[in-house]
């Protein structure tokens, strides 16, 4: 049975009485040990990436919810900054996939669910890294949370209001 059946992603809770309180945290777990179970050989891990504005942290997770490594996009090496940008991000989450891909390779792990929260450009560098390095990702979980109502817009700067005084040279 894949993952990308629907029926059996939605109807998790089923096979295993929880609460409604814990049913979101316990889904990936369970989705996590049905894998390793029925593959055997390879082992089913998740990743999550945080993402904010400068900056990407990657946890990988085994099925236990035991955090096994962690990282972020200020560990890379010094890359080739060719246009003399302030920030890159996109080429930085490249080479923090390349990195990170690596220890999850040493780690034993060929498969992985990917879980991102955040919008920046470098997350898509780090997936598709992931990909190049030979990582079957099984889904990704879009987990960015949106205003009902959007942003408090930013506070309007008044001006002074100048006028001129008739009579006076």
């Amino acid at each position: 049975m894949l993952i990308n059946n629907r029926y059996f992603v939605e109807n998790l809770h089923k096979f295993n009485p929880v609460s409604r309180f814990r049913q979101k945290a316990v889904k990936n777990i369970l989705i996590v040990k049905y894998f390793n179970s029925n593959t055997g050989t390879k082992k089913l891990g998740s990743v999550y990436l945080r993402c904010t504005k400068r900056n990407i942290f990657c946890t990988l997770v085994d099925c236990e919810s035991n955090a096994i490594k962690t990282s972020c996009s200020l560990k890379v090496p010094d890359y080739k900054n060719e246009f003399n940008e302030r920030e890159n991000l996109y080429t930085r989450g490249l080479l923090l996939g390349k990195l990170f891909g690596n220890k999850i390779i040493s780690f034993g792990y060929q498969k992985i669910l990917v879980h991102i929260a955040g919008t920046s450009k470098g997350r898509f560098g780090v997936v598709r890294s992931f990909s190049k390095l030979g990582i079957d990702i099984y889904y990704i979980v879009l987990t960015t949370r949106t205003a009902h109502n959007g942003c408090r817009p930013f506070k309007r700067r008044r001006r002074k209001v100048r006028t001129k005084v008739l009579g006076f040279k």
